[in-house]
C-alpha cells in the first residue's frame, strides 16, 4: 500500500508529565508520552486505520534557554493509536513558570510530516499538561494542512514568505509574482491583459509562479468553502491576532492579521488581515477579489489591485 500518497494525519495529543521536588532549587523533570492517531485517506475518504506498524519521529522540547531532543520510534498499539514513552529524563532547574514549545518531525513511509504546539508554561507545582496540535505534510517543500473539506483542497500552513503560521510573510500586488519596496499605481506592472481571465494564469499567480508543485492562490470558491464548512474564532497565536480556522475533521490553520502595504508602509497589521484571491472584480477591473479578517468580520471583499497583500496558497492532492 502506497503510504506516501494516502496517509493523512488527524490530531496529535502530546501529554507532558512534570514532577517537582523540594530543594534549594526546584527541579522539573520531563517525561513526556506521545500518542498519535493515524487514519488512511484515499480520494478524500477515510478508509481505515493506517497499516504502518511503526514510524520514526524526532521530538524537540524548546525552553527559554535550552532545547531537549528525542529521537524515537512510535509503535502501533492494539487500539490503533501510536505511542512512545520517552524514557530519557531532562532536569530543568527553575523557581518560576517555564515557557516551552514542542516540535515533532515524523517519517511515515516516504513522507515527512511535522507539527508544533503553541507556547505553554509549566510551573514547579503543576501536574500533567495536555498539548494538542496537528501534524502537517509537505508538498513541494511547503507544509499543508488537510481541513477535511469536501473539495479535498489543502491549505498552506503559512503565508507566502513566512516560516511559521503566525508570521505575516510577504506582500504582493495582485497579478505580480515578486515583492517590492513600494505599492502604488506607478509601480504596478500589470495592465489590462488579465481583465478577461476568469482566474489568474500560472505566470501571474504568485503561488504557482514561486512554489510550483500544484500550488496556487485560493479562489472565491475556496474561500466560500471555508466559510461554509469551517468554524472560525478570532484569537491569538504566540501573541499575534488572527483567525483559527477549524475544518470538519478537527484539523485547523491560523490566519494572522497581517495588514497590507500601500506605498512603502505596512498598515493595520495586528488588527486586520488582507488576503488576495485569484480573480478580478469584473464590475470594475481596477479591483480584484480578496478577503478581510478582523475581530468583527471574516468576509470576501475587493481591493485595488496595486495594493500589497498577503497570500495563503492552496493545493490539491495529486
Amino acid at each position: 500500500m502506497n503510504m506516501k500518497k494516502y496517509i493523512g494525519i488527524l490530531i496529535v495529543g502530546m501529554v507532558l508529565s512534570f514532577f517537582a521536588t523540594s530543594c534549594h532549587k526546584e527541579e522539573v523533570e520531563l517525561d513526556p508520552v506521545a500518542k498519535i492517531d493515524l487514519e488512511l485517506i484515499h480520494s478524500n475518504n477515510i478508509i481505515n486505520k493506517a497499516a504502518v506498524t511503526e514510524f520514526e519521529a524526532r521530538v524537540l522540547v524548546e525552553y527559554e534557554y535550552d532545547t531537549a531532543e528525542y529521537k524515537c520510534t512510535f509503535i502501533k498499539k492494539s487500539n490503533g493509536t501510536y505511542i512512545y514513552d520517552i524514557t530519557r529524563s531532562d532536569i530543568v532547574y527553575a523557581s518560576r513558570e517555564i515557557p516551552f514549545r514542542i516540535y515533532v518531525d515524523a517519517i511515515i513511509g516516504n513522507e515527512r510530516l511535522t507539527g508544533e504546539s503553541e507556547t505553554r508554561t509549566i510551573g514547579v507545582e503543576d501536574g500533567a499538561i495536555i498539548v494538542t496540535f496537528t501534524l502537517w505534510a509537505y508538498m513541494g517543500g511547503h507544509m499543508y494542512v488537510d481541513l477535511g473539506l469536501p473539495s479535498g483542497t489543502l491549505w498552506s500552513v503559512c503565508n507566502m514568505g513566512a516560516d511559521k503560521p503566525e508570521e505575516f510573510g510577504s506582500y504582493y500586488a495582485w497579478g505580480e509574482t515578486s515583492t517590492k519596496s513600494s505599492y502604488n499605481w506607478n509601480t504596478y506592472s500589470i495592465g489590462t491583459e488579465l481583465d478577461s481571465l476568469p482566474v489568474l494564469d500560472d505566470a501571474h499567480d504568485a503561488a504557482a509562479a514561486n512554489w510550483g508543485y500544484g500550488w496556487r492562490m485560493p479562489s472565491r470558491e475556496d474561500f466560500d468553502e471555508i466559510v461554509t464548512y469551517c468554524t472560525k474564532a478570532w484569537t491569538t497565536r504566540n501573541n499575534v491576532y488572527g483567525y483559527l480556522i477549524t475544518g470538519p475533521n478537527g484539523n485547523s490553520m491560523f490566519l494572522p492579521a497581517s495588514g497590507g502595504r500601500g506605498d512603502g508602509n505596512i498598515y493595520e497589521s495586528g488588527s486586520c488581515g488582507f488576503y488576495w484571491l485569484n480573480s478580478v472584480y469584473t464590475s470594475d477591473t481596477q479591483f480584484a477579489w480578496g478577503f478581510l479578517l478582523d475581530s468583527d468580520s471574516f468576509s470576501e471583499t475587493s481591493y485595488y489591485r496595486m495594493y500589497g497583500q498577503t497570500i495563503r496558497p492552496v493545493c490539491n492532492r495529486e
